[in-house]
C-alpha cells in the first residue's frame, strides 16, 4: 500500500522540474528494458534516441534517453513504480515535464507504442 500511496502522492506534473527521488519507485533490469525498446527496430531510431543514461548509483531505478523526433526533442526518463508497471517522462533538456503516463504507469508492452505516439509517429505512416 505503500508504493500505491507513493503514486498518488507524486508531485512530477507536466510543468514542473522532474523530481528524481520521487519519481524513481523500484529497481529493474535496465539492459532488459533496452532490448525491449530496441526490438522495435526502425521505431526507436525514427526518435533518433542517444545519450542512453542508467542510473545505478542505488540499483537501477532509471533509465534516460536523448531523443531527436517529430513531435519531442529532449529527454524520455522511464522509471518502474510501485505497481510493476512503467511511469515515463517527456522532458525538456533542463528537465521540466512537457508529458506523463497517467498515475497508474502503463504496461510494459504499452512502452513503446506511447513513446512513438509523443516522440515520433505522424499519421502519415502506415503500421
Amino acid at each position: 500500500m505503500k508504493d500505491l500511496d507513493k503514486i498518488k502522492n507524486s508531485n512530477n506534473k507536466v510543468g514542473e522540474v522532474i523530481n528524481f527521488e520521487k519519481a524513481g519507485c523500484r529497481s529493474f533490469d535496465a539492459p532488459e528494458l533496452i532490448r525491449l525498446l530496441r526490438s522495435s527496430g526502425a521505431i526507436m531510431m525514427s526518435w533518433g534516441a542517444h545519450n542512453f543514461i542508467v542510473d545505478d548509483i542505488r540499483n537501477t531505478k532509471m533509465f534516460r534517453m536523448l531523443v531527436q523526433g517529430h513531435h519531442h526533442k529532449g529527454y524520455v526518463y522511464i522509471f518502474l513504480n510501485g505497481l510493476d508497471l512503467f511511469d515515463v517522462y517527456l522532458t525538456t533538456t533542463q528537465g521540466t515535464i512537457k508529458a506523463r503516463t497517467g498515475e497508474m504507469g502503463i504496461y510494459f508492452d504499452q512502452l513503446v507504442e506511447w513513446i512513438d505516439e509523443r516522440v515520433e509517429r505522424i499519421p502519415a505512416y502506415v503500421s
